[in-house]
């Protein structure tokens, strides 16, 4: 098992000189463990504003503010014969190729290998006091860490993200192993590879928000419109869109459409500070949302390629879920860890011959096929009925 030895105060990396030295330092260990740290409860525009880094005996906090060129740490990632070690790098991983264009090749991510291994509370903190009876202290956990100076206390928080995480990866992998489930976890592994961070579809953001996609399309038009208004308001402070106001007042608004003071002040959903703040601005963009002619509400229509209900494909999905359940219970894991709904819902639309064919279904991983069995997946769906019409080949 890996010994702590990392018990050393962490270092804080402001220059080029100290992160080629630390760089140099871990590009000779055999395991990194990589966290960032980023603003988004308080900025509009996402970035990393700290990188933890640590190896089997030391711990570094590097400010990318400070130091400009982090390339040698692009390099340890995309090094295949160091091991980078996350708790979680999904968002790690898309924040890191948006800011720095990093890629990762060599990663163990000790949430996964926890979910592979039935654990029932996957949380980093919960995982340390399990395993090492180390207990992190959540005080700066939403910090502000865009801003500068970092307190000897914010560092030290930081830090402990990834100073058991060599430790933690230690133990995970031993109980992967013994479990027969190791296989399993470094095709998931592998798969972190591939992620990259895209922008989404702005113009369609504020359909996401609760209870958005059930308005009448003159209300969808008022909520497009103070939602435009609120992000074009949060950008310009960079701030957080909450920070400005919720969405709860964005959707009261829709639903309401004041267009006088009065009746914005008698919308209980809207704070009286914000719409004191706001108020001829939620008026004004209400008003010219309502003035639109019918023809330029926005209308939510089937995509293309939506798909459509199918009584015999939800037949066969229930089917598939039944067994799906069935075989988590057996195997001491959560059922959308074993095989998620996306997945069996492929199953149950694939016209493919054999849908457990390596290829047959993109969404079907290989160590899914070998875990829930390719025969109780069959047996869930019913074989395709002949065509007496189709002539034999």
């Amino acid at each position: 098992m890996t010994e702590s030895r990392n018990a050393s105060p962490p270092q804080l990396i402001t220059s080029a000189e100290g992160l080629a030295a630390l760089a140099g330092r871990l590009g000779k260990a055999p395991l990194v463990a990589f966290d960032t740290e980023a603003a988004s409860f308080h900025k509009y525009t996402d970035r990393v504003y700290l990188i933890q880094v640590s190896s089997l005996t030391e711990t570094a906090v590097v400010d990318p503010l400070a130091v400009k060129d982090l390339t040698s740490l692009g390099n340890l990632l995309a090094d295949p014969g160091i091991e980078v070690v996350f708790h979680d790098a999904d968002y790690d991983l898309r924040s890191l190729d948006r800011d720095y264009g990093f890629r990762v090749r060599h990663v163990f991510d000790t949430r996964i290998a926890a979910q592979l291994l039935g654990e029932p509370e996957i949380g980093l903190n919960a995982l340390l006091q399990k395993n090492f009876g180390v207990k992190l202290d959540k005080k700066y956990q939403r910090a502000d860490w865009s801003q500068r100076p970092l307190t000897p206390e914010m560092i030290a928080y930081a830090a402990a993200d990834t100073q058991h995480l060599p430790a933690l990866k230690d133990v995970f992998q031993r109980r992967l192993g013994e479990q027969g489930r190791l296989g399993w976890a470094r095709e998931e592994f592998g798969r972190l590879e591939s992620i990259r961070w895209s922008p989404g579809e702005p113009d369609e953001v504020y359909l996401r928000l609760k209870g958005a996609k059930v308005l009448p399309p003159q209300s969808l038009a008022v909520l497009r419109a103070v939602h435009g208004w609120r992000e074009t308001e949060a950008r310009s402070l960079d701030r957080a869109t909450f920070r400005v106001c919720m969405n709860e007042t964005l959707m009261a608004l829709a639903q309401h459409a004041p267009v006088t003071r009065e009746a914005l002040e008698a919308i209980r959903e809207i704070p009286p500070p914000i719409a004191k703040r706001y108020g001829e601005r939620f008026l004004t963009e209400v008003r010219a949302a309502l003035a639109l002619p019918p023809e330029q509400w926005p209308r939510i229509e089937r995509r293309r390629g939506e798909k459509k209900f199918d009584p015999a494909i939800d037949a066969r999905l229930e089917r598939l879920k039944a067994m799906r359940n069935a075989r988590a219970q057996e195997l001491g894991l959560e059922p959308g860890v074993l095989c998620p709904n996306g997945t069996l819902e492929a199953l149950a639309r694939s016209e493919a011959k054999d849908p457990t064919a390596p290829g047959a279904v993109s969404e079907l991983r290989a160590w899914q096929r070998e875990a829930v069995g390719a025969e109780r997946i069959l047996a869930a769906l019913p074989t395709p009925p002949v065509d007496p019409n189709q002539s034999p080949r």
